[in-house]
Formats: C-alpha cells, sequence, structure tokens
C-alpha cells in the first residue's frame, strides 16, 4: 500500500491506494500555514506543515503496510532531489526539502513529489483519457490554469522544471502595460499590501474559472465572490446575452491556446479537465471554436482534444504514479 497526499492551498487530501490506484481509505483537512491564519513565520508554517503529514502517515501506519509516500504539491518540483519552489499560497515550501524531511518523520520510507498540475497529467496518461497515447497536453482551469506536458508517457519539466507552467503564459501584454508589471513572486507574498498587476496580462487571467466568474460578475454587476459556475449556466441557458458574450470569448481564448499547443507540441491528444469541465456545454464550448480555427489549415487536421476522465482524484492518482515511475519502473 501507499501513502498518497495531495496539498492543496485550502486542504490537503490523503488516502491509501493499492498499486492499482485503488483508495482505501481516503480524508482531508485544512492546509496549515495559509495566508492569513496567525502563523508567524516560514519555518512555524513548515513545522505545522510536517507534524500534519506525519500524523497523517502515523494514522494509517496502524491500519495499512505503507511502502512509499506520493506527494502532489504546488509549485516548481525538482523531482529528483525532491525539493519545491515557490509554492503559491503556502510560501514555505519555497527551497524546502520536502522529501528528506517527510522521508525523516515517516520511517525513512521513499518519498517521491510532483507537481500538482502535472499529476493530473500523468493520471491521464495512466488510467485517464490519454492511456492509449505516449504524448498529451492536460490543462486544467481552476483558480489558475495548471496542467503538464507529457511525452513519451513521462512528465517534461524542462529547464528550471517550468515546462507546463501554463498560468505563465504572458497574454495582452503591450508597450502600455509592460513598465507596469512587478515580480508575480512578490505579489504572492505581499499579504499586508495589495499589488495590482495589470489586467489580462497572463493567461490565468483571461482563461482561469476564477477570471471568467470576475468577467460575468462585472457584467451582472456583482461581487466575484457572488458568482458561481453553475449561475452562469443557469444564465447562458436563458438567453443572458452579456454572459453568453463572455462565455463565448473564454471558450475561443482557450481554444486559440490549444491550437497553439497543438502546432508547439504536436500532441497526440489535448485534455481539458478541472471542476468546470464536468459541465457538457463547456467542452461544447471549445470545441466549436476549436473546429472553426482549424478551418485555417490543413496543419490542423491530426489535432484532438477531449475531456480529463478524472477529476477531484487526478492529484491523487497522477502522484502515485509519479512515485511508480520513480522507484519502480512503471511506464
Amino acid at each position: 500500500m501507499y501513502l498518497v497526499i495531495d496539498v492543496g492551498g485550502t486542504f490537503i487530501k490523503h488516502c491509501v491506494m493499492d498499486r492499482d490506484a485503488e483508495i482505501m481509505e481516503k480524508n482531508k483537512f485544512p492546509t496549515p500555514g495559509r495566508f492569513g491564519n496567525g502563523l508567524e513565520n516560514i519555518q512555524q508554517g513548515l513545522d505545522a506543515f510536517l507534524d500534519a503529514l506525519q500524523s497523517i502517515y502515523d494514522g494509517y501506519k496502524k491500519r495499512y503496510d505503507i511502502q512509499g509516500i506520493a506527494i502532489s504539491l504546488p509549485g516548481q518540483v525538482d523531482v529528483d532531489n525532491g525539493i519545491c519552489y515557490a509554492g503559491g499560497a503556502l510560501p514555505y515550501l519555497d527551497k524546502a526539502h520536502i522529501g528528506e524531511l517527510v522521508s525523516e518523520r515517516c520511517d525513512g520510507l521513499k518519498v517521491a513529489l510532483e507537481n500538482d498540475g502535472k499529476c493530473a497529467a500523468l493520471s491521464e496518461i495512466w488510467q485517464g483519457n490519454a492511456k492509449d497515447y505516449s504524448s498529451a497536453v492536460v490543462l486544467v482551469f481552476g483558480t489558475g490554469v495548471g496542467g503538464g506536458i507529457v511525452i513519451d508517457r513521462k512528465i517534461l519539466h524542462g529547464r528550471g522544471m517550468v515546462a507546463g507552467e501554463m498560468s505563465y503564459l504572458f497574454e495582452d501584454v503591450n508597450r502600455d502595460n509592460i513598465d507596469k508589471l512587478v515580480p508575480l513572486e512578490a505579489t504572492l507574498k505581499n499579504t499586508k499590501e495589495h499589488v495590482k498587476l495589470p489586467d489580462n496580462v497572463t493567461w490565468t487571467m483571461q482563461a482561469s474559472v476564477s477570471s471568467l466568474r470576475r468577467e460575468v460578475a462585472a457584467v451582472k454587476g456583482m461581487r466575484e465572490d457572488e458568482v458561481s459556475g453553475e449561475m452562469i449556466y443557469e444564465w447562458e441557458a436563458v438567453g443572458d446575452k452579456a454572459v453568453i458574450d463572455v462565455l463565448e470569448d473564454w471558450y475561443l481564448n482557450i481554444a486559440k491556446h490549444c491550437m497553439n499547443m497543438h502546432v508547439l507540441l504536436a500532441p497526440d491528444i489535448i485534455l481539458l479537465g478541472g471542476g468546470i469541465s464536468a459541465e457538457p456545454r463547456f467542452i461544447q464550448g471549445v470545441k466549436k471554436y476549436v473546429d472553426k480555427l482549424a478551418k485555417f489549415s490543413v496543419i490542423y487536421n491530426e489535432m484532438q482534444v477531449g475531456l480529463c476522465k478524472f477529476g477531484n482524484d487526478s492529484n491523487l492518482i497522477g502522484a502515485l504514479f509519479n512515485y511508480l515511475q520513480k522507484y519502480e519502473g512503471a511506464h
């Protein structure tokens, strides 16, 4: 059995899986060390995080024979050395030797780490809708835009481990706003003073579900936190033209980037995921514009776009496959 952990900005999900990714037991709890919860420094946050993971392990090892630990987490991950860089809303992860630290607290077991978006991609190439292919691009739409690039059934990490960091693709940057850009990492770490970036300069500012909710809220005269994905599709269903226009622009933006991914990487398939993908009108909308754009050239004839198979458990499944590839020769 394997202990598999998915570290998110809000919750840590954890479970025990067998080698085929069948879940024996699963639970979650609030992520320690989040912004605004009273922790005084980075080390205190890291200690609270490690204490939590050790507690998870200590509980499971009483009931299962745990052979190894697989972890999905945010940030750029040095999978060879078990080091995390950045970490988004969890700044204590930056430059932390998580693999070594977790192993020390968990009876010296082997630990495998991977970025959360890349774990989602691994889940699809292993047991999902890319399992019959050798290459894929997986795009996950949520608070940001995550995902991963799979080549020869292995994650492409690239220089600095940044391959597949889709949120950082530039969008509406021009000579008028380029000098207004500030380091993104500084804005994430600055909890006392909000630093505003120019609008829509990165893809996550245009293609994330958060950006969709923000744009719909603007045309409805509401706050972003008052708008949900379900509400957006209810308005679309009754013919709200302003909401429909926002959705159509959103679909076209995603479709354009899918075309670009195809030309840059020529993967066997491009898969779209995230909670919003459970709504059938999402993939229908994106594919409508993919089909329109594909008429531009025969270069797009072999392009395939589809949906991810896995939802909430994708990071857990992919984290286990990463462990099996690293230590047990899975492919």
